[in-house]
Protein backbone atom coordinates (compact mmCIF):
# COMPACT_ATOMS: atom_id res chain seq x y z
CA UNK A 1 0.00 0.00 0.00
CA UNK A 2 0.94 3.34 -0.64
CA UNK A 3 0.68 6.26 1.63
CA UNK A 4 -0.98 9.59 -0.13
CA UNK A 5 3.17 11.34 0.13
CA UNK A 6 4.13 7.87 -1.20
CA UNK A 7 1.33 8.22 -4.41
CA UNK A 8 1.93 12.37 -5.10
CA UNK A 9 5.67 10.86 -5.31
CA UNK A 10 5.63 8.47 -7.90
CA UNK A 11 2.49 10.85 -9.98
CA UNK A 12 4.81 13.36 -9.86
CA UNK A 13 7.94 11.20 -11.13
CA UNK A 14 5.73 10.00 -13.78
CA UNK A 15 4.48 13.30 -14.75
CA UNK A 16 8.10 14.35 -14.71
CA UNK A 17 9.28 11.69 -17.04
CA UNK A 18 6.52 11.47 -19.80
CA UNK A 19 6.84 15.32 -20.46
CA UNK A 20 10.66 14.78 -20.78
CA UNK A 21 11.02 11.64 -22.58
CA UNK A 22 8.44 11.77 -24.73
CA UNK A 23 9.39 15.46 -25.67
CA UNK A 24 12.69 13.43 -27.18
CA UNK A 25 13.39 13.56 -30.91
CA UNK A 26 15.74 10.47 -30.66
CA UNK A 27 15.97 7.19 -29.10
CA UNK A 28 18.33 8.48 -26.78
CA UNK A 29 16.56 11.08 -25.95
CA UNK A 30 13.29 9.33 -25.52
CA UNK A 31 15.57 7.32 -22.60
CA UNK A 32 16.51 10.40 -20.92
CA UNK A 33 19.50 10.66 -22.32
CA UNK A 34 21.14 14.06 -24.14
CA UNK A 35 24.90 13.21 -25.57
CA UNK A 36 26.35 11.06 -28.50
CA UNK A 37 25.60 7.67 -29.64
CA UNK A 38 29.33 6.89 -28.03
CA UNK A 39 28.71 8.34 -24.51
CA UNK A 40 25.80 6.35 -24.63
CA UNK A 41 27.80 3.01 -24.62
CA UNK A 42 30.50 4.78 -22.65
CA UNK A 43 27.68 5.80 -19.82
CA UNK A 44 25.16 2.93 -19.79
CA UNK A 45 27.47 -0.45 -21.13
CA UNK A 46 28.71 -1.12 -17.64
CA UNK A 47 25.16 -2.74 -17.11
CA UNK A 48 26.36 -5.72 -18.58
CA UNK A 49 29.74 -6.24 -17.17
CA UNK A 50 28.16 -8.41 -14.36
CA UNK A 51 26.38 -10.80 -17.05
CA UNK A 52 28.30 -13.76 -17.20
CA UNK A 53 26.31 -16.42 -19.15
CA UNK A 54 23.27 -16.86 -21.14
CA UNK A 55 19.75 -16.56 -19.48
CA UNK A 56 16.86 -13.44 -18.62
CA UNK A 57 17.15 -9.36 -18.52
CA UNK A 58 14.03 -7.52 -16.79
CA UNK A 59 15.20 -4.09 -17.26
CA UNK A 60 12.73 -1.86 -14.79
CA UNK A 61 12.17 1.81 -15.73
CA UNK A 62 12.42 0.77 -19.31
CA UNK A 63 11.31 3.53 -20.94
CA UNK A 64 11.24 3.50 -24.70
CA UNK A 65 13.37 0.09 -24.56
CA UNK A 66 16.61 1.59 -25.68
CA UNK A 67 18.79 0.02 -22.85
CA UNK A 68 17.13 -3.27 -23.86
CA UNK A 69 17.96 -3.14 -27.22
CA UNK A 70 21.68 -2.36 -26.06
CA UNK A 71 21.82 -5.14 -23.33
CA UNK A 72 20.99 -7.86 -26.19
CA UNK A 73 23.80 -5.88 -28.51
CA UNK A 74 26.06 -5.27 -25.73
CA UNK A 75 26.10 -8.98 -24.13
CA UNK A 76 25.86 -10.93 -28.08
CA UNK A 77 29.63 -9.38 -28.20
CA UNK A 78 30.55 -11.33 -25.03
CA UNK A 79 29.11 -14.55 -26.66
CA UNK A 80 25.91 -13.89 -24.17
CA UNK A 81 22.64 -14.82 -25.78
CA UNK A 82 20.03 -12.40 -23.47
CA UNK A 83 16.30 -12.24 -23.19
CA UNK A 84 15.35 -8.96 -22.36
CA UNK A 85 11.79 -8.05 -20.80
CA UNK A 86 10.94 -4.50 -19.88
CA UNK A 87 9.01 -2.70 -16.87
CA UNK A 88 7.69 0.80 -16.74
CA UNK A 89 5.34 2.53 -14.22
CA UNK A 90 4.28 4.96 -17.10
CA UNK A 91 1.78 3.25 -20.00
CA UNK A 92 2.50 5.98 -22.46
CA UNK A 93 6.43 5.35 -22.37
CA UNK A 94 5.63 1.34 -22.40
CA UNK A 95 3.53 1.70 -25.37
CA UNK A 96 6.27 3.67 -26.89
CA UNK A 97 8.80 0.72 -26.24
CA UNK A 98 6.04 -1.34 -28.08
CA UNK A 99 5.71 0.61 -31.07
CA UNK A 100 9.46 0.60 -31.11
CA UNK A 101 10.23 -2.70 -30.49
CA UNK A 102 7.18 -4.83 -31.93
CA UNK A 103 8.89 -7.97 -31.37
CA UNK A 104 9.02 -7.56 -27.65
CA UNK A 105 5.52 -6.49 -27.63
CA UNK A 106 4.83 -8.78 -25.20
CA UNK A 107 7.73 -8.69 -23.00
CA UNK A 108 7.15 -4.70 -21.69
CA UNK A 109 4.61 -4.55 -19.12
CA UNK A 110 3.22 -1.73 -16.92
CA UNK A 111 3.66 -1.45 -13.37
CA UNK A 112 5.11 0.31 -9.93
CA UNK A 113 7.65 -2.15 -9.06
CA UNK A 114 7.34 -1.73 -5.54
CA UNK A 115 4.29 -3.21 -6.31
CA UNK A 116 3.80 -5.31 -9.22
CA UNK A 117 3.96 -9.02 -9.36
CA UNK A 118 6.30 -10.19 -11.77
CA UNK A 119 4.94 -13.36 -13.89
CA UNK A 120 8.41 -14.77 -13.28
CA UNK A 121 11.68 -14.86 -11.73
CA UNK A 122 14.78 -13.07 -14.17
CA UNK A 123 18.41 -14.12 -14.08
CA UNK A 124 18.99 -10.12 -14.00
CA UNK A 125 17.56 -7.52 -13.02
CA UNK A 126 18.36 -3.89 -13.33
CA UNK A 127 16.91 -0.67 -11.37
CA UNK A 128 17.40 2.40 -9.55
CA UNK A 129 16.82 3.38 -5.95
CA UNK A 130 15.44 6.86 -7.30
CA UNK A 131 12.27 4.93 -8.28
CA UNK A 132 11.11 5.04 -5.33
CA UNK A 133 10.84 7.35 -2.26
CA UNK A 134 13.75 7.02 0.20
CA UNK A 135 11.97 5.83 3.22
CA UNK A 136 11.00 2.45 0.94
CA UNK A 137 14.48 2.19 -0.72
CA UNK A 138 15.75 -0.89 1.50
CA UNK A 139 12.16 -2.50 1.18
CA UNK A 140 12.25 -2.02 -2.51
CA UNK A 141 15.98 -3.52 -2.80
CA UNK A 142 14.45 -6.82 -0.29
CA UNK A 143 11.25 -7.39 -2.73
CA UNK A 144 13.50 -7.37 -6.01
CA UNK A 145 15.66 -9.49 -4.76
CA UNK A 146 12.94 -11.98 -2.95
CA UNK A 147 10.34 -11.55 -5.86
CA UNK A 148 12.05 -10.93 -9.02
CA UNK A 149 15.50 -12.03 -9.09
CA UNK A 150 16.29 -15.95 -10.08
CA UNK A 151 18.13 -18.23 -7.98
CA UNK A 152 21.68 -17.70 -8.59
CA UNK A 153 20.46 -14.58 -10.65
CA UNK A 154 21.64 -10.91 -9.99
CA UNK A 155 20.51 -7.72 -9.21
CA UNK A 156 21.77 -4.78 -10.78
CA UNK A 157 21.60 -1.15 -9.13
CA UNK A 158 22.51 1.71 -11.28
CA UNK A 159 23.07 5.71 -10.32
CA UNK A 160 23.85 7.93 -12.80
CA UNK A 161 24.96 11.46 -12.69
CA UNK A 162 26.18 14.20 -14.50
CA UNK A 163 29.54 14.39 -16.60
CA UNK A 164 29.55 18.40 -15.45
CA UNK A 165 31.16 19.66 -12.36
CA UNK A 166 28.53 20.99 -10.95
CA UNK A 167 25.66 18.68 -11.76
CA UNK A 168 24.40 15.98 -9.48
CA UNK A 169 26.89 13.26 -8.68
CA UNK A 170 26.02 9.21 -8.91
CA UNK A 171 25.18 7.86 -5.79
CA UNK A 172 27.83 6.15 -4.01
CA UNK A 173 24.89 2.84 -3.38
CA UNK A 174 27.83 0.51 -1.62
CA UNK A 175 27.40 2.10 1.88
CA UNK A 176 23.53 2.13 2.27
CA UNK A 177 23.28 -1.67 0.83
CA UNK A 178 25.57 -2.75 3.72
CA UNK A 179 23.69 -0.56 6.28
CA UNK A 180 20.89 -2.96 4.92
CA UNK A 181 23.09 -6.27 5.57
CA UNK A 182 23.30 -6.55 1.64
CA UNK A 183 26.51 -7.57 0.57
CA UNK A 184 27.99 -6.00 -2.57
CA UNK A 185 29.29 -8.83 -5.24
CA UNK A 186 30.87 -6.29 -7.52
CA UNK A 187 31.39 -2.49 -8.49
CA UNK A 188 31.71 -0.95 -12.04
CA UNK A 189 32.44 2.72 -12.61
CA UNK A 190 32.95 5.26 -15.26
CA UNK A 191 34.76 8.16 -14.32
CA UNK A 192 34.98 11.20 -15.74
CA UNK A 193 38.47 11.43 -17.65
CA UNK A 194 38.43 15.38 -16.85
CA UNK A 195 37.42 15.63 -13.57
CA UNK A 196 38.03 12.15 -11.92
CA UNK A 197 34.49 11.59 -10.38
CA UNK A 198 31.92 9.02 -11.08
CA UNK A 199 29.49 9.66 -13.92
CA UNK A 200 28.36 6.01 -13.43
CA UNK A 201 28.33 3.84 -10.89
CA UNK A 202 27.10 -0.05 -11.12
CA UNK A 203 26.80 -2.22 -7.99
CA UNK A 204 26.03 -5.93 -8.55
CA UNK A 205 24.37 -8.01 -5.46
CA UNK A 206 23.78 -11.80 -6.14
CA UNK A 207 20.65 -13.59 -5.17
CA UNK A 208 20.08 -14.73 -1.70
CA UNK A 209 17.11 -16.83 -1.71
CA UNK A 210 17.25 -20.23 -0.22
CA UNK A 211 17.10 -23.67 -2.52
CA UNK A 212 13.80 -25.13 -1.25
CA UNK A 213 10.85 -23.02 -2.55
CA UNK A 214 9.16 -20.47 -0.51
CA UNK A 215 5.04 -20.06 -0.66
CA UNK A 216 4.55 -16.53 1.03
CA UNK A 217 7.58 -14.15 1.92
CA UNK A 218 7.68 -11.26 4.09
CA UNK A 219 7.73 -8.93 1.61
CA UNK A 220 4.46 -10.05 -0.05
CA UNK A 221 5.80 -11.89 -3.13
CA UNK A 222 4.34 -15.43 -3.99
CA UNK A 223 6.95 -18.07 -5.38
CA UNK A 224 6.95 -18.48 -9.13
CA UNK A 225 8.86 -20.14 -11.77
CA UNK A 226 12.49 -18.86 -12.14
CA UNK A 227 13.25 -18.66 -15.30
CA UNK A 228 10.73 -16.77 -18.17
CA UNK A 229 9.21 -18.90 -20.88
CA UNK A 230 6.58 -18.08 -23.71
CA UNK A 231 3.49 -19.64 -21.79
CA UNK A 232 4.02 -17.60 -18.60
CA UNK A 233 4.15 -14.64 -20.04
CA UNK A 234 1.68 -15.38 -22.51
CA UNK A 235 3.29 -15.24 -25.80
Amino acid sequence: MLTPVEQNYFLQEQAQHEASYLAGSTPRQQSGFGRSASDWERFRRPVVEPVHKSGSFLDVGCANGLLMESIVAWTQESGHAVEVFGLDISEELAELARRRLPQWHNRIFVGNALLWEPPARFDFVRTELVYVPPSRRREYIERLLECFVARDGKLIICSYGSSRPEGTRAEPLVDELQDWGIPVARVDDVMSREHGFVITRVVTVEARRPSSPVVQTDVGCTDIVDHPNRRALGE
